[in-house]
């Protein structure tokens, strides 16, 4: 796959981006070497399958020393996508971020570096995961830094889905018959990948002077059967649903890891399911961004016949995007048209 364009040649600063080889970092690295103004590197756990960057770090970053190989010509931004979906609940966190942190703690010595960690809205005080709870320990990290966390939603797109999202789309493709977990206060509170894109680019140009936690979602969720009455309508089917309590598969699911052992769906996403996030924290700030942007968003290129996105669940007015803002930015036509690109990929 070619680069999508040449990195400038005098870069003011160098964004490393953690977890590069997967969903959201390949989808960041996209974004800022299109743009062309940084140097990209990016840094994963094998060789990644895009070539949107400047260089490329072999290196597991959670065992191994790997902020030394970070030049140090240029400021850092550092975004962290990485994260290790198969160790949840099994390691002691101690342990297991020792190496990472002092990474981190390496590259935020250094004068003009900035720190940004992608979490989840899994994560929150409180939350009953072994994968919230690791989330929040990671984002403890990051304030401890003075760095800035960022918690998505459920991250949908129709034309570049993430693996959630991807799954349920499978779903409504090959099964007629779909069981549909229930569970009371259950909701997805979900963000379009191009608005989590914009997001992050305005942050990337701001100066945040202390540590913060936002979350990029809508501010209204949706319960798993309008989601997938969503998918049905884009797909132009019907499928038959029927509702399972959720305890019943909790309870299956446990049962089944304790005899084999876990796979992709677990008990622990279901009770994640059963206990979403209620209120986001610093929601309001990414509201104003999609108010702000909502047209220039819905006008991005879907390729024929291809729905907007989910931005109707946005119901802030019009006069909340006014008040100032902290994430206010100027972002050019070559913004958008990067953001244009990767929803028609």
């Amino acid at each position: 796959m070619s680069a999508d364009a040449p990195q400038s040649a005098t870069p003011s600063r160098q964004i490393v981006i953690l977890g590069a080889g997967g969903y959201l970092g390949g989808s960041l690295c996209h974004v800022f070497h299109a743009l062309g103004r940084d140097r990209v590197v990016a840094v994963s756990r094998r060789e990644p399958g895009h070539r949107h960057l400047a260089s490329h770090l072999v290196a597991d970053v959670f065992a191994e020393e790997w902020a030394r190989h970070i030049a140090d010509d240029l400021p850092v931004l550092l975004i962290n996508c990485a994260f290790d979906f198969g160790t949840v609940g099994i390691e002691q966190l101690e342990d297991k971020y020792a190496v990472f942190d002092r990474n981190i703690a390496a590259l935020a010595k250094r004068p003009g570096t900035r720190l940004i960690n992608i979490s989840t809205t899994s994560a929150y005080p409180g939350c009953p995961t072994d994968y919230g709870r690791e989330k929040l320990y990671v984002e403890d990290l990051f304030t401890k830094h003075g760095g800035l966390n960022v918690r998505p939603g459920l991250v949908v797109s129709w034309r570049n889905a993430g693996a959630g999202f991807l799954r349920l789309l499978d779903t409504v493709r090959s099964s007629k018959l779909i069981p549909v977990l229930a569970a009371r206060g259950s909701g997805f509170p979900t963000c379009d990948l191009e608005a989590f894109l914009l997001g992050i680019v305005v942050l990337a140009g701001m100066r945040i002077n202390k540590p913060r936690t936002l979350t990029f979602c809508y501010r209204n969720r949706l319960k798993l059967a309008a989601v997938l009455q969503m998918i049905e309508g884009h797909l132009g089917v019907a499928r038959i649903k029927f509702p399972v309590p959720w305890f019943a598969v909790y309870l299956a699911l446990r049962g089944k890891e304790a005899l084999i052992g876990k796979s992709k769906i677990r008990a622990d996403s279901v009770l994640d399911f059963a206990h979403p996030l209620t209120r986001p924290l610093g929601r309001s700030a990414f509201a104003r961004l999609i108010v702000q942007f909502r047209a220039e968003l819905e006008a991005l290129p879907r390729g024929q016949g291809i729905a907007s996105g989910f931005y109707g669940l946005e119901s802030m007015s019009a006069a909340s995007a006014r008040k100032s803002c902290r994430l206010s930015a100027r972002l050019t036509p070559k913004t958008f048209e990067v953001l244009g690109r990767l929803s028609d990929a």
